[in-house]
């Protein structure tokens, strides 16, 4: 008996339309808890500098504050997120730690977090805190000699070259001259923009040894496995809950620094960081740009169809290794694969933001 997809070409009857129309969705804003303190983050106003002194003293000192938190507290080494696909050993060098340590490299990176027994009572800590930074040149053109570098130990802030081949492009061009084109291309910086901006909710169970983490979208599993690491937890027991969310788009379900920050200060109780729309925008993760793109393609005069192909792309991304390189863009979409063939030499570069960049 043949088994039919129902499903194919049929309405799919919504069902959470009613709960949000009157206004019953839950995000994280919404959960309650007793006793909830309320974190913000202190994040970098510079692309690149050099962290001459944090003055927590005053922050510290004010009522309903229950800590202060920097690189120093954390201790060494500070935890660092790994690659979520295609981990490479060259990209060790320039992971992501959860907070600045000595010197920062894009702007909105953490520098330290406040936690206190509500939202404002953090925000005004925050402001009291003194940040002293160096400013060090940053990189807004990935194309120029001579660049400050973002890690001593990476050359021209390339963090790795990725090559993929399918067939023999050399050959296939000299074989065929009846037309060639060149052109470059350029894709611009880009980030995902949602409604409402990224927030967590932690909650530890001392009995139970139990971590709870409000928030969560995407990646879960991965998310969970990064996080019960660096907190020295088995997997099973961290728990990442994924409430309604007002958009993603990608962007918001990687692992964050915040992520750690927040689970990591599990003996105070619980506690909420609701990111407001601006230092949401400057921590999140931004998508890599194209400086250039040359696609050298060769069609055959009679037919006007694809034969070849040649794709040289130079991807800039930002000034910390994040969750995947990006995939290799240059082998041939699939409606012309039984008529292209393809060469290409990728190369992903750390970038230093510009402050501009960010929002």
């Amino acid at each position: 008996m043949k088994t039919v997809n129902s499903y194919v070409g049929t309405p799919v009857k919504r069902l959470e339309d009613f709960r949000f129309l009157t206004g019953r969705g839950q995000y994280v804003g919404d959960l309650k808890r007793e006793n909830l303190l309320h974190a913000v983050i202190l994040r970098s106003p510079m692309a690149h500098g050099v962290i001459v002194a944090i003055d927590t003293a005053r922050a510290r000192a004010l009522p309903g504050v229950h800590a202060v938190i920097t690189a120093a507290d954390i201790g060494t080494p500070v935890p660092r997120i790994p690659m979520r696909q295609e981990p490479m050993p060259e990209l060790l060098r320039c992971e992501q730690p959860v907070i600045a340590e000595g010197k920062v490299r894009y702007a909105g990176e953490p520098v330290a977090l406040v936690v206190a027994e509500s939202a404002d009572r953090a925000e005004d800590a925050l402001q009291a805190i003194e940040l002293s930074l160096e400013a060090l040149p940053a990189v807004v053109d990935g194309r120029a000699k001579n660049q400050p570098l973002l890690f001593d130990d990476i050359e021209n802030n390339i963090a790795t070259t990725m090559k993929a081949v399918r067939g023999d492009a050399d050959a296939a061009f000299k074989a065929h001259k009846d037309y060639v084109r060149r052109e470059r291309f350029a894709v611009h910086r880009h980030t995902a923009v949602a409604l409402e901006p990224r927030g967590l909710l932690a909650e530890w169970d001392a009995k139970a040894g139990r971590m709870t983490l409000h928030g969560a979208t995407k990646v879960p599993f991965t998310n969970r496995r990064i996080l019960a690491r660096h907190l020295g937890l088995k997997e099973d027991a961290v728990t990442l809950i994924e409430n309604d969310v007002g958009g993603a788009f990608g962007a918001r379900g990687e692992f964050y620094p915040e992520d750690f920050l927040m689970a990591g200060q599990m003996d105070r109780g619980p506690a909420r960081e609701s990111a407001r729309h601006q230092s949401c925008a400057r921590g999140r993760v931004r998508a890599r740009d194209r400086l250039r793109r040359r696609w050298p393609h060769r069609r055959a005069a009679r037919t006007c169809r694809c034969r070849y192909r040649r794709l040289y792309s130079h991807r800039r991304r930002d000034a910390r290794a994040q969750h995947h390189p990006g995939a290799v863009g240059s082998l041939p979409h699939p409606a012309y694969r039984r008529r292209c063939r393809a060469a290409s030499d990728q190369q992903d570069a750390g970038r230093h933001l510009s402050r501009a960049g960010t929002l």
